[in-house]
């Protein structure tokens, strides 16, 4: 028996390892790339804005406040992009329900036309591309994996 569960754990555990994610640097050239794809630009700049998890707990309080600071900052930072030559951003965050929440509610009301948003987790969130993309923002999504 013991030995059923120890090749079931290696074969659970090998399986998890197999999955290796990106560095932030393999995602930032992929992020490049995607600018540059897009846009014509040889040498196009990206600001980046982490969204930091905190926890399940903490998320769900931040997510119940409409995405918090964290809103807030990303909302300034889309402002300040209007304004400057600056029209790229890549998103990276850890938790999909809390970018969802910090995002959804940063690009609310907001007209973003002619920029473009990148965001990068392990899963993609419909939902998120929809809201940036009704702003007339152009999205594009980085898998992590």
């Amino acid at each position: 028996m013991k030995k059923i569960l120890v090749s079931l754990l290696v074969v659970v555990l090998s399986g998890c390892a197999g999955h290796a994610k990106k560095s932030e640097t393999d995602i930032y050239h992929e992020a490049l790339t995607a600018v540059s794809v897009s846009s014509g630009q040889t040498e196009p700049e990206i600001i980046t804005v982490e969204i930091p998890s905190h926890g399940a707990l903490a998320d769900l309080v931040v997510m119940g406040l409409g995405g918090g600071p964290n809103a807030t900052y990303l909302r300034e930072v889309f402002t300040s992009m209007k304004k400057s030559s600056d029209k790229s951003v890549l998103i990276m965050g850890s938790s999909p329900m809390l970018d969802y929440a910090v995002v959804s509610n940063a690009v609310k009301n907001m007209d973003l036309s002619g920029v473009q948003v990148l965001y990068s987790n392990t899963k993609n969130h419909t939902k998120m591309e929809q809201d940036v993309k009704s702003t007339g923002a152009t999205f594009h999504f980085i898998s992590k994996k």
